[in-house]
């Protein structure tokens, strides 16, 4: 089924209620904190004010309601250069720029990844008004009265679930092929494992138990997404099929056979605006001739050991914690070291990420739990500035 049926163009999984699922004091960049009494868990409009302001020195360099459309590699005598190809929105017109380097810094949170399971396409013919994802939603009004299944485990799905939940036809069906440390036991929800296929023909859906219900109304993917990076087809023809096939990156940043090509954030399950910050100071060093990659055999040899160890799949890319917090650990040491291995702590020339200390590593392994007791205040929950009034304190000792 193509991910087209259900994610339109220039669609955003922003939703109605959003909220981090991070403690905005783990979240923010190390030299700027979110604004005083921000709720413990920021709303979407908090971290939107939040980036805005950050970004405020550089707005002026920014180009808005501009598409990138292609980027290819071209010689220039000895060097290699970025044919950079953008289309702006209104009005159609396209512009072709040269740059020495690119950062493809695109995320990978707005475009659907489809699960594979028996008979999705099936349903999607029969009924493509009752098939959403995530990436789509918007609010739970749509679920009034209906009978709904939601399959997933991760934060949004914990999240959107809760929402749907005080709308649709109860129970609330919920598939996890691995519980999810978000969601919560509630008697308006049943759960099932993984689901295994749907049933068109009967309005049903099948899972790993056996178990069979009927009488479905609407199939909730919140399933996550899949990398997706079209104006790359003249770097990789097949980027586009490919989907959550591990690119070709060193320290999952640098590609290989480009070096001059660079992506931030592709890892998973991770801490975003401090891992960004801590790739970017990597980066800005390399680029500026501080730091040196190493040979492209020892870059291809680090990936293949990764791939060894987590599969050429969607695990290449997957930090989830503690490896986020042991990956950031190593772009701080990195960006900290000169071209010869010495430390640059006495040069202190550009901006460095923060060292993440005992106490920030606890709240990281901590988060879901006081996420789940933050939402458990319900409405009041606005109220909660710091994780001590949910009863959660720092345990003054190494986290592992």
């Amino acid at each position: 089924m193509s991910q087209r049926l259900i994610c339109p163009d220039l669609n955003t999984p922003m939703y109605e209620g959003l909220e981090s699922n991070l403690p905005h004091m783990l979240m923010q960049f190390s030299d700027v904190p979110f604004a005083e009494g921000t709720q413990l868990f920021a709303s979407r409009e908090n971290v939107m004010e939040y980036l805005e302001n950050y970004a405020q020195e550089v707005d002026h360099l920014i180009k808005y309601n501009c598409e990138v459309i292609d980027v290819r590699p071209k010689r220039d005598q000895k060097n290699e250069i970025w044919e950079v190809m953008t289309k702006s929105l209104n009005p159609n017109d396209i512009h072709v720029e040269c740059f020495d380097a690119v950062v493809a810094a695109n995320g990978h949170c707005d475009w659907p990844l489809l699960p594979d399971i028996e008979g999705l396409d099936d349903w999607s013919r029969a009924f493509p008004q009752s098939l959403h994802h995530s990436v789509s939603y918007k609010n739970p009004l749509s679920f009034c009265g209906k009978r709904v299944l939601l399959v997933g485990g991760g934060p949004s799905g914990a999240d959107i679930g809760n929402q749907i939940s005080t709308k649709c036809k109860h129970p609330l069906l919920r598939s996890q092929t691995v519980k999810s440390p978000y969601h919560t036991d509630e008697p308006y929800i049943r759960d099932y494992p993984g689901l295994v296929a749907l049933i068109p023909e009967r309005r049903a859906a099948r899972f790993a138990d056996g178990s069979i219900e009927r009488d479905i109304d609407d199939v909730v993917l919140c399933t996550g997404y899949t990398y997706r990076f079209p104006f790359l087809e003249a770097v990789h023809p097949n980027i586009e099929r490919e989907g959550v096939v591990a690119l070709p990156l060193y320290q999952h940043i640098f590609h290989v056979q480009h070096p001059t090509l660079a992506f931030i954030e592709t890892p998973e399950m991770i801490v975003p605006f401090p891992l960004a910050e801590c790739q970017a100071a990597v980066l800005a060093r390399v680029w500026s001739a501080r730091l040196r990659l190493p040979s492209q055999h020892d870059m291809e040899k680090w990936r293949d050991q990764v791939i060894s160890e987590r599969g050429a799949g969607r695990r290449f890319h997957a930090l989830e914690p503690p490896l986020d917090l042991e990956y950031m650990k190593e772009m701080y040491d990195w960006c900290h070291k000169t071209e010869n291995g010495e430390s640059c702590e006495k040069v202190r020339r550009g901006k460095t990420p923060k060292r993440w200390d005992d106490k920030s590593c606890w709240l990281r392994m901590m988060a879901a739990e006081i996420k789940k007791a933050f939402n458990a205040r319900g409405a009041q929950r606005s109220k909660v500035k710091t994780y001590e009034e949910l009863g959660f304190r720092f345990e003054d000792r190494a986290v592992h």
